[in-house]
């Protein structure tokens, strides 16, 4: 819980009568409703309520997860007390108003055996829960010498001015999260950038940690990355991990926390090590231990691990922060390791082509993600040992498709790596929720900036809601998609036009809408499919290709893929394909 701030006592003095403080509260109401900063909102509901009531110590307390009332804002005693202040519910004269949600003012504290003094001279105390939506914002907590300051009209007015401030407090709240996430996507964003670009692995381990001390300032940090050979996960990266007497590199996985959440895929928070029987007590002053695992396409290659002296340092924030970033560092670090093997192979010139084809087949998916809403295929044949051609999905939540399809000019070795830039680009943008037109801005300037000399990409980025039945797409030159229409029995075309990826630096984007209905396909291809060329100089062409969309709309997307391949051969009749040729379709249950 963050302490908004700790003011000194003030000697600034009510001197509203009795007859004036209701009159006030409309003011301090739309003066408090106004400020929507944290760091100002608590020292000005203490101006406000001190032409109230002349009170010696203002404590405004929110509530932790367990119920913990802890101060966010104290005036009249020191802020290292208020560091060290817990209430539990039921604690004191503040836990009772928050556990009974009702006001409790106390004209003299000494008769009150609930009373904790915090500061001597303190007489009267009046503590009212703040309520928004039946739920306990925190505690306003009032105290002074002198229970006349707490006249009838001075509690009535601070009732009616509590509701106000639990507003207060709650929309106040929700600007600093709303102010926080946004510059955690921000940071995500700056530091998948970063790493991208860092294809030696020992350097990228090593700017993993600095970035990640940027977003958590841990005490213990360390990436393990797994030996899939003997299911071990090897300790590749550790920054002041202590003075461990067994120096233990090397961890099964399902053995002690970081090898359980390599099992599981799953983060693991523990606050107390000591009583969790996973934890391997390797490092001795390790109380609490956060493992975050590193999962690219489904597959774990390793985890972070974070590890603190002081119990439960860790939270839901910091899984907030961690699990996304592990998903950009994954997908870095695999491209790290398959940069590694392609430099190892470099002298090897007789191997070249076969590692490269090796290392694009796996920058593609193993297979298309399914769905209770959705059917998917992709098909890619390459035209000579490697292809320029790319697509990808992207699950972007649930009901929610991301399809990438795209075409990299040149071919061979130069050509797969350029599109398996590109196509990590795109899926950096992809997982911040980018719209498809705003996306392909972005990666745009992203391959501007790089300055790839002769090199573009045609691309189409899709995004299906399911839930919604529609799909929002945008295009950058590719061969515009074919819907066929189930309750029409048609095909149609998208025509949505764009420059290619890489060619203007200020380019800009379109998007389309399409609504979608259950048996609707969408077929998103590159020109090796309609430009394939039989002997007589005859395209295959986008009406050969519309008809027989419509003529197999019934089968699934595997066996409507397969059928569009199938007719392309019989009229080819033999003749060698010259281009690379990518068909991937979508269909709606």
């Amino acid at each position: 819980m963050l302490r908004w701030g700790v003011l000194p006592a003030s000697d600034t003095k009510n001197t509203a009568g009795p007859g004036q403080l209701l009159s006030e509260l409309l003011p301090i109401v739309g003066e408090l409703s106004a400020v929507l900063d944290p760091e100002e909102l608590m020292p000005a509901i203490a101006r406000q309520l001190r032409r109230i009531v002349d009170y010696r110590i203002l404590d405004i307390f929110l509530p932790e997860a367990d119920g913990t009332l802890v101060p966010a804002f104290v005036e009249g005693y020191d802020g290292a007390l208020a560091d060290r202040l817990r209430i539990r519910p039921g604690q004191g004269i503040v836990g009772a108003a928050a556990q009974q949600r009702e006001p409790l003012f106390i004209p003299d504290v000494e008769k009150d055996p609930r009373y904790l003094p915090i500061v001597p001279g303190v007489r009267a105390e009046l503590a009212i829960p703040l309520i928004h939506r039946d739920r306990l914002v925190g505690v306003l907590n009032v105290e002074g010498p002198d229970p006349e300051a707490y006249h009838e009209e001075a509690r009535a007015a601070l009732l009616v001015l509590a509701g106000h401030l639990a507003i207060a407090i709650e929309n106040a709240t929700l600007y600093r999260e709303t102010r926080w996430y946004a510059g955690l996507l921000a940071t995500l964003y700056d530091i998948a950038k970063e790493t991208s670009s860092i294809l030696d692995l020992d350097e990228l381990l090593q700017r993993v940690a600095e970035v990640v001390k940027r977003v958590i300032d841990y005490e213990m940090f360390g990436i393990l990355l797994l030996d899939e050979d003997r299911g071990e996960l090897v300790l590749r990266k550790a920054v002041s991990y202590g003075a461990t007497k067994e120096k233990k590199t090397r961890i099964r996985v399902g053995e002690g926390l970081t090898g359980a959440a390599a099992l599981s895929r799953q983060p693991i928070l523990v606050g107390d090590v000591r009583a969790e029987p996973r934890y391997l007590p390797l490092i001795p002053e390790t109380r609490s231990e956060l493992v975050v695992p590193l999962v690219h396409k489904d597959r774990v290659i390793g985890v972070f691990d974070l590890e603190s002296s002081v119990l439960d340092r860790f939270n839901d924030e910091h899984l907030k922060v961690l699990v996304p970033l592990a998903s950009q560092v994954a997908v870095a670090i695999v491209n790290a390791r398959l940069y590694e093997t392609l430099a190892r192979q470099e002298e090897r010139l007789g191997r070249e082509l076969e590692l490269a084809q090796w290392i694009q087949e796996n920058l593609f998916p193993e297979q298309p993600p399914v769905g209770p809403a959705w059917d998917a295929s992709a098909h890619f044949l390459p035209a000579t040992e490697l292809g320029g051609d790319l697509y990808d999905f992207f699950e972007l939540g649930r009901g929610v498709l991301g399809v990438e399809v795209g075409d990299v000019s040149g071919k061979g070795v130069p050509a797969a790596l350029f599109g398996a830039f590109v196509s990590g680009s795109v899926r950096a943008r992809a997982m911040e929720r980018r719209a498809p037109a705003d996306l392909m801005t972005r990666v745009n300037r992203t391959l501007r900036k790089r300055g790839a000399e002769g090199f573009y990409c045609t691309v189409t980025f899709a995004v299906f809601d399911f839930p919604a039945r529609r799909m929002v797409l945008a295009n950058s030159g590719l061969p515009y998609p074919l819907v066929f229409r189930a309750a029409l029995g048609q095909v149609e075309t998208i025509d949505l036009a764009g420059l290619p990826l890489g060619t203007f630096d200020n380019a800009t984007y379109e998007e389309r809408v399409v609504p979608l209905a259950a048996g609707d396909v969408v077929v998103f291809y590159t020109d090796g499919l309609t430009e394939a060329r039989r002997a007589d100089g005859e395209d295959y062409g986008r009406e050969r290709l519309a008809e027989r969309v419509r003529a197999v709309a019934g089968g699934t997307a595997a066996e409507l893929g397969e059928q569009i391949l199938s007719d392309v051969d019989a009229f080819l009749a033999g003749a060698a394909r010259t281009d690379d040729l990518t068909l991937v379709v979508v269909k709606v249950r």
